[in-house]
This record gives C-alpha cells, structure tokens and sequence, in this order.
C-alpha cells in the first residue's frame, strides 16, 4: 500500500500538461487514478493544491475515491511556460466514504519520500486555475493617469523622444556629438551643424533638432561608421525591416521629435473609420493607433499604455476614463475581430482577467550564494536622497537602484537583491529585505523594485523572482497598465543615466509578450542602438532590459476568449539547442533577466520523461536542473555555506500512463469527490454517485471545470513563433557599457 501512494506523486513527474489528465499508476494495490489538481492558494512561492485520487483494487470491483492535499514551493519559469513543485509536503489525505485502512501509513510513507520528488506541469494551467484560488493582490495604488502630450498627424510618423533638453556629448575618436538623453540614433556634426538620424534602413537629416528633418540624407562616412559601430546585437535584423512603413504605405514616415512625455495619434491620410460587428462602436482604421468613436456619443476613446482616455475632437483636449467606466459595448468587442487587442484592457473580459493573473505570476530564479556577486557604479561619489513619506534613501547617481535603509544598503540587480554594510560594497546575495522597502511610493523612480522578491534560502542558494512590476506592468483597476505615469528627471553629469518612460515607446500589451514596443508606423529595431555616454540604460525599468518587439498578428484571440501558444516543440528557423534536446519556442516572451547573468544565477528548468523511461533535459544556456531545496536553514548555520546537505533524489522514475478515465472529477475544499456529467455534478457517496445538491461547494468545483477547460486550451493551443534573435547570456557587466537592447 505504501508504494502505491508514493506513484501516486511520481505521476506528476514529466510532462503533465492539461491534456495528460487523469493518469493512471499501476501498483501492488491496483491501478490509481489521478485527477488534475485545483489550486487552493498561491502566496509568494507556495502553492497549496488538493487532488482527487481513486484506487481500484486488482480483483476489480469500484473504486475508493479520495482526496490528497498537498503544500509546496513553486519555481515558474515563463519562458519554457512551467512550473516546477518542490519540497512538497502531504497535509491531508482523506476518504470521504470511510477512513481507509491504511491512511496512516500510506501518510508517513509520503511525508518520507515527497519531498525527493520533482512535480512539473504548465504554466497556463496555474494561471487559470488562480481564477479560482487565494492569491496576493500586487493591484498598484496612486499611480498617474493624466494623458501625455497627444501629437496628432495625418501622415505616417515616427515620434522620436529626447528626455528635457537635448543632452550633447563627443563620440571619442570622432568630431561627431551624440544625443545622449533618447534610445535613438542622433548624431550632430558640428562642422555643418547638421544631425542625422537613423531609423532601419533609412536616414534623416535635419538642421535643427526639432526639425523639418529630410530622409534620404547621405550621411558622411564618420557618422554611418559612428552607427554601425554603436549597433546591438539586434539591430541588424531590424535594418532591413524599418522600411515596415514603407511596405505597408508607400510612404516614408515624417519625423516628430520631443522633448516632453507625449504619445502620437498618426494615421495614413485623414481618419477612416470602420464598424466593429455587434456594438456601437467604430475603430480607426488607417491607423496603428487604438482609437475608437462611440456612435452613441461621438466621442473618442483611446487607448495608451493601457489607459484609456476620450475627448470630442481627435486633436482635444483628452481626459482619463476609469476602466470600469467604458462603455459597455468594449466589452461586447467579438474576439477575432480586427481590434480585439483591446480586450485586456477592459475589465470583466476574461482577457483581462487572465492578464492580471499573468502580472502577478513571478519568473523565479536560484542564485548561486558563493558564485553571484553584483557591482555598483556611481556618477562620482554616492549621492542620496530621500524617498518621499519613507524613512529611506535612494541613490540618485547609480543606474542601478540602492537603497539605503536602517544604516544598510540594498542593491536591486536584473531580478537579485544584495545588500552590503557601505554603499560601495562588497555586495552580498540579499537572505532578507526590509518589508518597508515595499512601501516605496510610484512617485519614486525606484518604485518598480518592489515587484522583486527573495521567497527563501539555503545555506548555498537563495530562491528569488520578480513579477512584471519591476518590468512595468502593473495591475490597476481590473486591467493591467504599463508604466506609473509619472515624469521621472534622469541624472547627467559625467555619464546619462535615465529612468523609466511610460510615454513615447508606443507599447501595447498581447498575451504572448506582455507588453511590446513600437506598436505604430515603425519597428524599434535598427533606430535603438548603443550609447556613448549612458551606462545600462534604464528607460524601460531595470538596466538591461527593453520590452520585447513583435509585430501585431491579428486577430489576437480566437473564439473562447483564448490565447494561442505553443509550450514546446522545435523551430527549424532558429539554431537547434545542443544535445538535440527539446527548446522552448512559439510566440512567447522572450528572455528573462536572469539569463543574463553568469551560471551562478539559474531558471528551473523542466525535465521530460520521456516514454522509454531515460531523461530528456532541456540544456538551454543560463540555466540547470532544478534539485528540491531544504526548508529556510537557520541563520546560525548560514556561517558555512559547505555545510548544506542536499535532499537524496528518488530513484523510482515510472511514467505513469493516461487514463481511460475522463478528466472529469474534482475534489471540494471540505474533502468530497464530484464529477460533471452531461446530465449534471454527481457528488460519491458510499462508493456511488448520486446527484449534487446546489451548495457552494458545487460552485467552486464548477469554475474550477471551466478553469480546467481554459487550461486545457491554452496548453495544446499553437501559433506558429516570429523568428527572433536570441540574447546571449552572458556573466556580471562591465562598469562603463551595457547594451540596453536586451530582453
């Protein structure tokens, strides 16, 4: 009996994706039966769940239907789209038609052998499945609504941003001044006063800053060298593909350079407008823009950033409008029309539901406690200032946030924390961070640290993640936003160092990528590049990071409110990852911060079972295989880091076989088995099933099945990837120089 429970846990193990649901173990007992978990509670990094369980002797006869509660520590990793359960406790196992014989037993069996075991499923089937359970709430308060500057033109444009005043500075080895305060490519040459600008393949020249400026520029050697020599690694893919507007218009876009936050309304000759099927609502359709006109009230509604804003006239003023407080026919928008991106931006829709469920999954990381180490730079000597109502400071001269707190410094580098006792190191892995670093108001340029968490720790490795707060995206209201809203100054002396933009990207938010860029008349690669004078740049939030780029593929949802993706499977566009093994692929998100640090910083990584029983594991670089860590050691031992001993691994490696049986029956939180038929919930009482009364505990196991569905499909869903080019990771970075074009 005491091995038929432990298969019971081995089931999970490999690739347990909504589709493999219910799996079968055969063991001395009989064949066990295993139905998909439901998700109870996800805080932090532990996940409680409950499983329906049943057991049909050899001899035949029905079967013993319980159920198994489990609490573990979750390790997501949004790339490969799974999440990986350790340390992995059993807090009650329960027979709902009689205590079984063996139920203590079979518990001290689990409790020795559980926490050996590894439990991978996918990423999608947690995010649903949250629908249903407890979770934190990370909705941000007091952010700013108040719309930019809203540039209006009737011609194909490319707003270009410049951060205040332009900022000048010499490209050494050249006569040519860089403009340092904008991610763009601008150039002046001070013999001729011209600048030059260079967006894919097209250049543009101008007199003065602000323009008129011309395409078609010839530019002088120097300069087109000063570009080629200031590319990224993912420029050059781009280069060829700036002429996007072009294609698609026969028209090469104007140039409509600020110096304020300001987003840009551009549409390919005057408005068209064109009705959206089964509401009152038209769109604009000569337009990359999400602008819309409601019927009803002529008004114009439009959306940026994730904010929704209206105004009489196209030109304003505009004004915010509370998500709640749209017009009902934005949720009515049919899934698979032409503007159906919007729909995560208006609460109530389930895309927006799943999207804020999506903004509060972390990706996590182990870090390596002897091997990571971080290195702050300053502008001269450390400057601080307070944070507004806190008692702490922030460096204003680092492009790394620190933050000084209790006679302490706390350092947040692309998803760790360290903390050292002087503001110039030696910087440590954080164990510990100050709950009141996560008071920090939006207001602060290094608000965006607080979506980044340390979960627990060993006396080796340190488990952190961080949820797409610290890269912008917040949840407010219902819907997800991207950036604050506020107009945060940069610091500039010696070197430029910017902080996070909410305005001038054009960012758009889809369920593949979250949040990308470039959403207009232009593509972001090739008109980025390297920066002479600006170390790490930080317009997007931590330093090293950018929003993805992908082209929008309408429509975004096809019928069931459903986000296509594909988990696994090969790209024969993109090189094959070594040792033949199987690579994440598909129109997901790209990297993650953590796969640009050195091997001291891991991803979990998911490892396949494969039917012959051998291991297949995904060797992708950056990351390793994930062992099941202790619980928190305690601080006494932490003096040596040797002294971890690690938790013995199973040997039993059986893959469990699907079942015949639907994937039909759920466990209730109070313990009782329930299965949907098409005639109804049946509840099992004394080993049969009979009809279930209309109580709460047949509404939670109802939308735990509709959960269940919406995980199914997402799981097995497909669209074919974008071809991408991969970011290489890579160790600590320099202290002068760090490409700011990474995912």
């Amino acid at each position: 009996m005491r091995n038929w429970m432990i298969l019971f846990i081995l089931c999970f193990v490999g690739t347990a994706y909504a589709a493999d649901w219910p799996r079968d173990v055969q063991s001395s007992a009989g064949t066990i039966t295993i139905y998909q978990p439901q998700i109870d509670s996800f805080k932090e990094d532990v996940l409680d769940a409950r499983s329906a369980v049943s057991v049909t002797s050899e001899n035949g006869g029905e079967p013993v239907f319980g159920v198994v509660w489990l609490e573990c520590h979750a390790l997501t990793d949004r790339v490969s789209r799974t999440v990986t359960l350790t340390d992995v406790k059993v807090n009650e196992i329960k027979f709902p038609a009689g205590s079984h014989p063996q139920t203590a037993t079979v518990r001290a069996a689990l409790e020795e052998e559980i926490p050996r075991l590894d439990i991978t499923f996918s990423l999608d089937e947690l995010l649903v499945g949250l629908e249903t359970a407890q979770k934190e709430n990370e909705s941000a308060q007091d952010l700013d609504l108040a719309p930019p500057e809203i540039i209006v033109t009737n011609h194909p444009a490319v707003l270009v941003r410049i951060d205040g005043d332009p900022q000048v500075e010499d490209i050494e080895g050249t006569s040519l001044r860089r403009v340092v305060n904008t991610p763009f490519f601008v150039v002046q040459e001070p013999g001729s006063g011209t600048f030059y600008l260079h967006g894919g393949d097209i250049w543009y020249s101008a007199a003065a800053l602000k323009g008129p400026w011309r395409s078609g520029a010839v530019p002088p050697q120097q300069v087109a060298d000063a570009y080629k020599n200031s590319q990224s690694s993912d420029v050059a893919a781009g280069d060829s593909a700036a002429s996007d507007v072009s294609a698609r218009t026969g028209k090469v876009p104007d140039i409509v350079v600020t110096t304020e936050p300001a987003e840009l309304i551009s549409s390919d000759g005057a408005l068209q407008f064109s009705p959206i099927n089964g509401t009152g609502l038209l769109y604009a359709s000569n337009t990359p823009n999400k602008l819309f006109m409601e019927v009803a009230s002529q008004n114009y509604y439009l959306l940026i950033s994730g904010r929704w804003y209206s105004a009489k006239k196209v030109n304003g003023p505009w004004s915010s409008v509370a998500p709640e407080k749209l017009p009902a026919d934005f949720a009515k928008i049919p899934p698979g029309s032409e503007r159906d991106d919007v729909l995560a931006s208006v609460p109530g829709t389930t895309p927006a539901k799943e999207a804020v469920l999506d903004a509060q999954i972390p990706q996590m990381a182990e870090v390596d406690r002897s091997t990571t180490s971080s290195e702050v730079q300053y502008d001269g000597d450390p400057q601080f200032q307070p944070i507004e109502n806190t008692p702490m400071e922030y460096a204003v001269n680092s492009p790394t946030p620190v933050i000084h707190v209790s006679g302490r410094y706390y350092e947040c580098d692309r998803g760790v924390w360290f903390e050292s006792a002087a503001p110039r190191g030696p910087w440590g892995v954080c164990i510990a961070v100050p709950p009141v670093i996560y008071t920090i108001p939006p207001r602060s340029p290094v608000y965006y640290v607080r979506y980044v968490r340390v979960y627990r720790y060993t006396p080796t490795t340190v488990y952190v993640g961080y949820t797409s707060g610290y890269t912008g995206s917040y949840v407010y209201r219902g819907t997800v936003v991207y950036g604050t809203g506020y107009h945060y100054h940069p610091w500039f002396r010696r070197y430029y160092f910017p902080r996070p933009w909410t305005w001038g990207f054009a960012v758009y938010y889809d369920p593949w990528t979250g949040w990308s860029m470039g959403y207009s008349w232009w593509r972001p690669n090739g008109w980025f590049a390297y920066h002479w004078g600006v170390v790490r740049p930080g317009w997007w939030g931590p330093v090293g990071y950018r929003p993805y780029y992908r082209p929008v593929i309408g429509p975004v949802y096809r019928a069931g409110y459903h986000p296509i993706y594909r988990p696994v499977g090969r790209n024969v566009a993109v090189e094959a990852p070594p040792h033949g093994t199987a690579r994440t692929i598909g129109a997901t998100r790209g990297a993650t911060l953590y796969d640009h640090w050195n091997a001291g910083v891991r991803r979990p990584v998911r490892e396949v079972v494969t039917t012959s029983g051998h291991p297949n594991v995904n060797t992708d670089p950056g990351v390793s295989r994930t062992v099941p860590p202790e619980r928190e050691a305690p601080k006494a031992a932490l003096s040596n880091p040797g002294a971890q001993q690690q938790v013995a691994r199973g040997t039993a490696r059986r893959v469990p076989q699907p079942s015949s049986q639907e994937n039909n029956v759920y466990a209730t939180p109070d313990g009782k088995v329930m299965r949907k038929t098409p005639n109804g919930w049946q509840q099992r009482e004394n080993n049969a099933w009979k009809p279930a009364g209309n109580g709460s505990q047949k509404q939670k196991v109802d939308s735990d099945s509709r959960a269940r569905a919406r995980g199914a499909e997402r799981s097995s869903s497909y669209r074919p990837p974008p071809q991408r080019t991969e970011p290489k990771a890579h160790g600590n970075p320099p202290k002068e120089k760090r490409d700011g074009n990474q995912r």
